[in-house]
């Protein structure tokens, strides 16, 4: 647990230390990429639900199926502006953070990185699949849409980015407004 602490209060000092000014709309944080996935799981005490992240301003989208997500009570899309840059993510949430981690976290990595699944004969978790491919190359190709995930209380999130660098930071610079709220 001490561990843990640490680790959080570690990251925590590393995004104040790098996040300079925000304009409000979600802030900015200067390269997380070095974070390892484990250091990507925040236990809180809280429950949280898509209204908490309205809440910080982002705008709800799609609303997903969970009824093949195998633990999951709610999924959703959602967009917010991240340094004036409109950013997708998908939000799936469980009932505890036991669940989202233990449930949550195959479906999350097989929805994110460079890696992920985008054809929905081979995914896991199929609701949403279309959602989770971008074209980010100039042949038009599809590729992954969220490059990164992350676990914070009861909620998995795939952050949108061409990597696991951008999709962090996306992922970290929520997490910083979660904490701060």
């Amino acid at each position: 647990m001490f561990r843990g602490l640490a680790l959080t209060a570690l990251l925590l000092t590393t995004l104040a230390i790098g996040c300079g000014s925000s304009d409000g709309d979600g802030g900015g944080i200067s390269d997380a990429s070095e974070n390892e996935p484990e250091t990507r799981i925040f236990d809180r005490s809280v429950t949280l639900s898509s209204d908490d992240l309205v809440s910080l301003g982002l705008k709800s989208g799609k609303k997903y199926d969970v009824s093949t997500l195998q633990g999951g009570v709610e999924a959703r899309l959602l967009y917010w502006r991240v340094n004036n840059v409109a950013v997708e993510y998908e939000a799936r949430f469980y009932e505890s953070h036991e669940d989202a981690v233990s449930l949550g976290t195959a479906p999350a990595k097989e929805g994110s990185g460079e890696d992920a699944v985008i054809d929905s004969d081979d995914a896991l978790y199929k609701e949403g699949i279309r959602d989770r491919r971008t074209i980010f190359d100039f042949r038009g190709a599809p590729k992954p849409k969220y490059g990164a995930y992350a676990i914070y209380a009861n909620m998995v999130v795939l952050c949108e980015g061409r990597d696991d660098a951008e999709g962090w930071d996306r992922c970290a610079t929520l997490i910083e407004a979660l904490d701060n709220r």
